[in-house]
């Protein structure tokens, strides 16, 4: 008697004297039997991979039977040559995985010739085998779906090579019962005509197929409904590595790889465990649909889950916990096959996301270090394993690395970040430059969410926020979620990041706002943050999430200011679809509520933004164009309400005076009131709500350094410049602060004098106070490198600065700043130009789009020098390699520039200069 485990098969004959129509009865109860008790046994809480190993056992039994009973008794009643013949279990049944409803395939293999003619061929014992009341029609009586084929072993090469499922499931083959000769002649033939002179076709031909289902089944392992097999993570992922890596290395098993130490011990565990469990799952889900299932639908889960052993009292906790431990196995299995195929070079490189630095500006060898890493051909390499231990924070900073430069991450470094996750302590929970690089992060617009993924795949992510570490894996019971929490959140950000430079709707509706925000951080950290009080005991997610934030927002060092936005957001993320969906928004009460309720623009921009990356990321189906069109309405009608209305203008009032409250309380011993007052009444609302109380600060340093140095000159040198550095490594960047009196031509000549010495500006923050003074802070990088402005390079443009800005200065540096474009194969960005009279009463806004490159400023703002507008107020942003550059401009006397030629010119010389 046969044994798998602990279950024994029972045995199965024929006698010689008997017939398959008689036996039928018998071959049913024995089927049904043996189904029975293996039902049984799997309900008892017998492994996944075991009770699919016993059921290709109870089906090898019966067909071998079969068979052998077929050859036994075949009488030939004609002269024909004799056949020689193997039954061989192809595909999952060749694998000895075959699950209760599972398709039985297999092949008869003969050792006959096809006729080049007719290509049939045709054989007595292949007729007794394939007609009425032979071992076929017999399977077919007995219930049992069959796929089968009839073929010699050139028939099954030619096939083989025709398509590639039919190779896939021949490399699989098993012998059943027969003649092994023939069988080990089949495979030999196999080996040699259809596998080794095949490999890069086989691999490219199972990438794009992988990847072609890893898009239909939702590309995610996460979903709320996920497909077993063929989903992210399914049992498809698993299969697939063993068969690419058959084809390159020659491996048939894990246990093989990791012997060849193409893969690690507890890799090959989690993977064996995951695959062990998912064909436990996909087990019970046959049973309880009785048919071949491999969709999950939330109906099936409570069910499936009871079944598996998932006992508590509580439904919902029974749920929560199966399902979690099922996306825990489907989401390890996805990123270690994922993370293999890379490191066995089983699939291509992946394009960058973003052009780097190095293509944007050139002249850096193929190979640099950086901060303890190498970059080689476009991806991030450790130095050595003791990157991490030797400075913990490299953890948080290697990411913004990438993030910045394009790059992408080698998977012994993503090996390694999960080998050091563990240094992950409370005071690394608690570090402030650690948080500085994570808002940093969370500040590049349309390029946050790669980062955070990545992140969130080396178990990261969850460590740093426990808050959001909570949420991993978790289910959501509302019907119209597709995902578990935090791949909703994941995909909320992507959603968000498509908006910034997207080129169809609805996306491009949403573009201009995201564009004009300030803090695009405090957006990002608001969405990543909007469902973190779900699975808490109070059950009310948006009340607990409220709290929550305000936590993290604590930690991570946010002021006062921004933590209320922050709250206002995660509090009201809700709000703005309730209002837009079932409220009458043709109302003017209706909008003057909602008004009220936002506050300001920059909330109401934030809560648009974070309302529409939310729908769509809850599901593909959930968003229309008719909610599109109500949301679009109630943002506009808001938003000029907010502009108008009397109600925002004393808000905006009693929000300066509060925040000149503070600061009079901060204000160091040197720095009067008069000069704090001064600094109020010179400068617009939007320069406070841009600026930390910090950065205010600094600024009326900086102003005060300056009237200093004019009331004790007497000659040229009051055009000098305050320059002060500021290195940011946890950012990536160095802050330049430039204070001074503001002339036609100023910020053109700044930058270029930055592109002279070779840094790129990232961005910058451009402010003119009406009394004539300019506070421009500018964050910039070496051009070549990505790294900070070194001495060299501060000096060579605090040189340059001075020599232009005093009154016998010159611009030699111009040449030098003109750098021309190169083109480039590997990235293109169109140019886009945008002037608008209408948004602004006193300014004329000039929005151009562009590649971005060393110089493009100096550029810009030299060709509007050169139509005779001054730059009142600039926002510079430098995100997914391309620069979004914002210009408020007026005329030389201070006038608002309107006429639409000379605009129209303006618009072609901008369109001349940088094309």
């Amino acid at each position: 008697m046969l044994e798998v485990g602990s279950f024994s098969i029972a045995s199965l004959d024929i006698p010689a004297d008997s017939s398959l129509a008689k036996e039928l009865p018998r071959l049913k109860r024995h089927l049904k039997s043996e189904s029975t008790r293996l039902q049984e046994w799997h309900r008892e809480g017998a492994d996944g991979r075991e009770v699919c190993a016993a059921r290709s056992a109870v089906i090898d039994t019966l067909l071998a039977t079969l068979f052998d009973w077929t050859l036994d008794t075949f009488e030939p009643k004609k002269r024909e040559r004799k056949l020689t013949m193997s039954l061989v279990a192809i595909g999952g049944y060749g694998r000895s995985e075959l699950n209760p409803h599972s398709d039985i395939d297999f092949m008869l293999l003969h050792s006959g010739t096809t006729p080049s003619v007719t290509r049939i061929f045709n054989h007595e014992l292949i007729e007794k085998l394939t007609g009425p009341e032979g071992l076929i029609y017999t399977l077919y009586d007995l219930g049992m779906k069959v796929g089968y084929s009839v073929r010699n072993i050139q028939d099954a090469v030619n096939v083989a090579n025709d398509d590639m499922q039919t190779k896939t499931s021949l490399i699989e083959s098993r012998l059943i019962s027969g003649d092994a000769g023939l069988f080990e002649q089949f495979q030999k033939r196999v080996e040699v005509k259809c596998v080794r002179s095949h490999i890069d076709d086989y691999l490219q031909m199972r990438i794009a197929d992988q990847d072609a289902r890893r898009v239909k089944f939702g590309n995610s392992a996460l979903l709320q409904a996920p497909n077993i097999k063929n989903g992210c993570g399914g049992l498809r992922d698993y299969q697939n590595l063993l068969w690419m890596t058959h084809f390159k290395y020659g491996t048939r098993t894990l246990a093989e790889l990791e012997a060849q130490e193409m893969i690690r011990p507890n890799n090959r565990a989690q993977l064996e465990e995951g695959y062990g469990f998912l064909l436990r799952v996909r087990n019970e889900l046959h049973y309880q649909t009785k048919r071949p299932s491999d969709d999950l639908h939330k109906a099936l889960q409570p069910k499936v889950a009871w079944q598996l052993g998932y006992k508590d009292r509580s439904p919902a906790r029974r749920l929560e916990a199966f399902m979690r431990d099922l996306y825990m196995h489907m989401r390890r299995i996805h990123l270690i096959t994922r993370m293999v195929e890379r490191r066995l070079a089983l699939r291509p490189k992946p394009s960058r996301r973003i052009p780097s630095l190095r293509s944007l500006f050139g002249g850096v060898e193929k190979q640099e270090t950086l901060d303890g890493f190498q970059v080689i051909e476009g991806e991030l390499v450790p130095v050595s394993s003791r990157v991490f231990k030797d400075q913990p924070r490299r953890l948080m900073r290697v990411f913004l690395h990438a993030q910045q430069r394009g790059l992408e991450f080698h998977p012994d470094l993503i090996q390694l970040l999960r080998d050091n996750v563990s240094l992950v302590d409370e005071s690394f929970i608690k570090d402030a430059e650690v948080h500085e690089t994570f808002l940093e992060i969370l500040n590049q617009r349309g390029n946050v969410a790669p980062a955070v993924r990545a992140m969130h795949e080396v178990d990261l992510l969850g460590r740093f926020i426990p808050e959001f570490g909570r949420m991993t894996c978790m289910v959501q019971h509302e019907f119209f979620h597709a995902y578990a929490a935090d791949e909703h959140t994941l995909i909320c950000l992507e959603k968000l990041d498509q908006v910034w430079d997207a080129d169809e709707r609805p996306f491009t509706d949403y573009t201009h706002i995201l564009q004009d925000i300030d803090l695009p951080y405090l957006l990002y950290l608001a969405l990543f943050l909007h469902d973190a009080g779900k699975g808490m005991e109070s059950g009310d997610h948006v009340k607990n999430g409220a709290v929550v934030c305000l936590q993290v927002g604590e930690r991570l060092g946010l002021s006062p200011r921004r933590l209320s936005r922050l709250r206002f957001l995660v509090d009201s993320h809700l709000l703005m679809a309730e209002v837009s969906q079932r409220r009458d928004i043709d109302s003017p009460t209706v909008i003057r509520q909602f008004a009220e309720a936002v506050q300001d623009e920059e909330n109401l921009a934030m809560l648009t933004l974070l309302t529409f990356a939310d729908s769509l990321g809850t599901s593909d189906d959930l968003w229309n164009d008719f909610k599109n069109t109500l949301l679009q309405s109630l943002y506009r009608r808001t938003d000029r309400r907010l502009a108008s209305g009397e109600d925002y203008e004393a808000a905006e009032k009693n929000r300066l005076a509060k925040l000149k409250f503070t600061l009079r309380d901060e204000l160091p011993p040197h720095l009067s009131e008069e000069e704090l007052e001064a600094h109020f009444n010179h400068l617009t609302p939007r320069y406070f709500r841009a600026h930390s109380i910090r950065h205010i600060l600094v600024d009326l340093e900086q102003v005060n350094l300056f009237l200093n140095r004019v009331t004790a000159k007497r000659n040229e040198k009051v055009l000098e410049p305050i320059i002060n550095w500021h290195d940011r490594p946890a950012r990536g960047y160095t802050s330049l602060k430039v204070c001074t009196w503001d002339r036609p031509g100023l910020f053109t000549t700044i930058s270029g004098a930055l592109a002279a010495t070779g840094l790129n500006i990232l961005s910058a923050r451009v402010f003119s106070r009406s009394d004539g003074i300019i506070i421009d802070t500018f964050f910039v990088v070496n051009a070549k490198t990505g790294g900070l402005a070194k001495r060299a390079e501060r000096d060579k443009f605090s040189k340059l600065i001075t020599q232009a800005l005093l009154l016998d200065g010159d611009s030699e540096f111009e040449e030098q700043a003109m750098v021309k474009r190169e083109d480039t194969e590997e990235w293109q960005l169109p140019i886009r130009i945008r002037i608008d009279t209408q948004s602004v009463e006193s300014r004329t806004i000039v929005e151009v789009e562009s590649e971005d490159r060393l110089g493009l400023l100096h550029r810009i703002s030299n060709v509007l020098t050169q139509h005779d507008l001054n730059i009142h107020v600039a926002r510079i942003s430098t995100e997914k390699g391309a620069a979004i550059d914002t210009f408020y401009v007026r005329t030389k006397s201070g006038g608002k520039p309107t006429d639409e030629n000379k605009l129209d010119e303006l618009k072609r010389a901008l369109e001349t200069e940088l094309g």
